[in-house]
């Protein structure tokens, strides 16, 4: 039942963010650097998503998102840094009002989230986690926390 509950909040925070987005004719897409359903299953039919991209590699990263491997090397690829450049890039590339981007680091079990609005303002944060289940459920709803915490400015 916990579980259930979970993910109702789950849905009606994302709703809420994508209807506010739609509503506002503003644009949202992600950027991860490994495959995921859980946020897709839910946006991919609203019109204020605009795309998701996936980088899983150095080399990935390098060419999509034109990160200097001098960058990738002295900070790591599932960095901060690394994370903000990638969501710099999407949402210029993709032409968004927000970008999200988000690295997993299974060595050291952490997520960097990166976000960028409208503004060009970026927060970030990591997100820790211990197991694999529901550890993108997770990290995904800190995305949509941040842009939901921009509206409320």
């Amino acid at each position: 039942m916990g579980s259930d509950v979970h993910q109702t909040d789950q849905f009606k925070l994302i709703q809420t963010v994508m209807k506010k987005l739609t509503a506002q004719n503003q644009t949202i897409a992600f950027a991860t650097d490994f495959l995921t359903k859980f946020a897709t299953d839910s946006i991919d039919c609203e019109s204020s998503f605009a795309g998701f991209l996936v980088a899983p590699t150095d080399d990935a990263k390098n060419a999509l998102f034109d990160i200097p491997y001098q960058i990738l090397n002295a900070n790591g690829s599932q960095s901060e840094e690394t994370t903000i450049w990638m969501a710099r890039q999407t949402k210029a590339f993709l032409r968004t009002t927000y970008a999200v981007a988000i690295t997993r680091n299974l060595k050291q079990h952490t997520f960097w989230i990166a976000v960028v609005d409208q503004a060009d303002r970026e927060q970030s944060c990591s997100v820790p986690f211990y197991r694999t289940q529901n550890a993108e459920d997770k990290v995904f709803n800190k995305g949509f926390e941040l842009i939901r915490q921009n509206f409320e400015k």
